[in-house]
């Protein structure tokens, strides 16, 4: 059986969540002042002290071996100020509104942890933090957002009190301040609101001005943290998720501190918590566009990358109309590295923006658009685009020119394509090292050194007699890109495209991945083992895909149209 003072401190809990839930709901139809409220709340606490549950000593931090301080006549003053602040905090229906249900369930299920890690024997404190959280899991997942907010005063009182009754009775020595990690966004929240209502008020009525304490309850109602994360760019669903996910760092951190005991520890936490939340912030107030859609040219711009929303026969279609129309045209295919690359590059930015097609090549690319919520439709490579090219090109009749790559490998491309594709006109073939007749010459082109020379505009000018359909060139990225956007008029070509190392593959000296490395988007971990001098862009996929993770976080914080 019970022990008497038990049932009574439960007689009295019961008691005061009862008178709890009536002014809650008198102060949501009549809208109480604040100064009133408060009264009838001191009241309240008055009876739960007297039936028992009160602070009545803390240990002494100084201490190792259990001292404690007792707080003779400060006992009840120090727990009517404990259990108004903690039933205000979370009882303020107008203020964390919606995410109440969940802040609460948060910190029923944390005190309830925390007791039974630290196995103080406290089945009064387990029982109401299990009643607690089963309760507010039954609104979160049931009740209609709001319907019952006159509830959430009592269930303020009733946490305030599982704090009294459970964990601040441990004899650990930091316990005193895992209530206020469990209860600190709701406590911050509502301590904010207080200082800002005030400085609002108090600004707005020249000398004394109006006291906020007995004005009505809920004026300028709303969170101010809330208000505050969406002046920064949050959106009310972001600013919500972000005091959801504080709150459940701050019960995960006092469930590490109820364990390790370790006050550095938890100044380490606090410290990491704070950066995280500051670099989120920043990326949120910044102008950035993480993904979004041009209405103009109806791409995705994925990190301010134009991107065409294609498939590999809307893009055969396209390069169709290209031929038919007779005017120059560039078409980009940027895999993931060229993404990254445009951050940095002014010029390859600029030409992306400007090109008449940029296809997705790269499965990087297609994960970060799906996982950002705007899926593209399948990956278009540069070599499918050749293969497809030279399809429409024995079709119609189309020629083609190939520009790039190491001497001889255009030319054995070219070889390749007429043996696969009977019939395909090749207008012409040269290599990408434009007057480099001797080896010597061909390492300078390689390392960069080369200067502009007579021999390209000899090749441009062959282009030009052969007059091609499609020029593909073969000159590596952002090279081949660059060469084409500042000759595109000169070439007269309708279509040019830079196939990167596809010539490579096309002449055989590299094979291309097995066909289910292709689908499953794995192609770059074959070219990696094949040409071991790519490794190193592995690393630049890890960073593209940290980049895709945060900014999906950002993207689900910040106001998108």
């Amino acid at each position: 059986m019970f022990e008497t003072g038990i049932v009574f401190k439960i007689a009295g809990i019961v008691i005061c969540s009862v008178l709890m839930v009536i002014l809650g709901k008198v102060d949501r139809k009549r809208k109480i002042p604040t100064g009133v409220k408060l009264i009838f709340q001191v009241l309240i606490s008055l009876i739960i002290i007297y039936s028992g549950v009160k602070i009545e000593f803390l240990r002494a931090p100084s201490s190792s071996s259990g001292g404690y301080l007792y707080l003779s006549y400060l006992s009840i003053p120090l727990t009517i100020i404990w259990l108004i602040s903690i039933t205000n905090s979370i009882g303020q229906a107008d203020e964390l509104g919606d995410i109440t249900p969940y802040i609460v369930f948060i910190a029923s299920l944390t005190f309830l942890v925390v007791s039974l890690v630290q196995r103080q024997g406290l089945i009064l404190a387990e029982s109401l933090s299990l009643i607690m959280a089963a309760t507010s899991f039954i609104f979160i997942k049931y009740v209609p957002r709001g319907k019952f907010s006159s509830y959430y005063m009592s269930f303020g009182f009733i946490l305030a009190v599982i704090a009294i009754v459970g964990v601040s009775k441990s004899t650990a020595a930091l316990t005193l301040l895992i209530p206020l990690l469990i209860l600190g966004v709701p406590i911050i929240d509502s301590s904010y609101s207080i200082v800002a209502n005030y400085a609002r008020q108090e600004s707005s009525i020249p000398g004394i001005g109006k006291l906020p304490l007995f004005s009505e309850s809920g004026s300028g109602s709303g969170s101010k943290l809330c208000q505050k994360l969406q002046s920064y760019g949050f959106s009310a669903q972001g600013a919500h998720l972000t005091i959801i996910r504080v709150s459940l760092y701050l019960s995960l951190s006092a469930f590490i501190i109820s364990i390790y005991q370790n006050f550095y520890l938890l100044l380490t936490l606090t410290a990491f918590g704070w950066v995280v939340f500051e670099l989120l912030k920043n990326k949120v107030r910044s102008e950035e566009l993480i993904i979004g859609r041009d209405i103009l040219t109806s791409r995705i711009k994925l990190f301010q990358v134009g991107i065409d929303q294609v498939d590999n026969q809307k893009t055969i279609q396209k390069i169709e109309e290209f031929i038919i129309s007779k005017k120059p045209h560039q078409i980009v295919t940027p895999d993931t590295l060229a993404v990254l690359r445009a951050r940095k590059d002014p010029e390859y930015h600029a030409i992306l923006k400007s090109a008449a097609l940029v296809t997705p090549d790269g499965a990087g690319i297609l994960w970060a658009a799906t996982t950002l919520n705007y899926p593209l439709p399948e990956r278009v490579t540069g070599i499918d685009i050749i293969h497809n090219i030279c399809r429409l090109a024995v079709k119609k009749g189309y020629s083609l020119y190939l520009l790039g790559s190491y001497p001889g490998v255009a030319s054995e491309t070219a070889l390749n394509l007429t043996k696969k594709y009977p019939g395909i006109k090749i207008a012409g073939t040269h290599h990408g090292y434009f007057n480099c007749e001797d080896s010597q010459n061909c390492e300078d082109v390689k390392n960069g050194n080369s200067v502009r020379n007579k021999k390209e505009e000899e090749i441009i000018n062959e282009i030009k007699e052969n007059k091609p359909d499609i020029l593909l060139v073969g000159m590596g990225v952002p090279k081949q890109e660059k060469w084409i956007n500042k000759n595109l008029e000169k070439l007269d070509v309708p279509v040019c495209i830079g196939v990167g190392g596809s010539f490579d593959v096309l002449s055989g000296r590299i094979p291309r991945a097995p066909l289910w490395m292709q689908r499953h988007g794995m192609e770059w971990i074959y070219r990696s083992i094949k040409q071991p001098n790519r490794a190193f862009r592995v690393l630049t996929l890890f960073y593209f895909i940290w980049l895709v993770i945060v900014g999906k976080i950002v993207y689900s914080l910040k106001e998108v149209e």
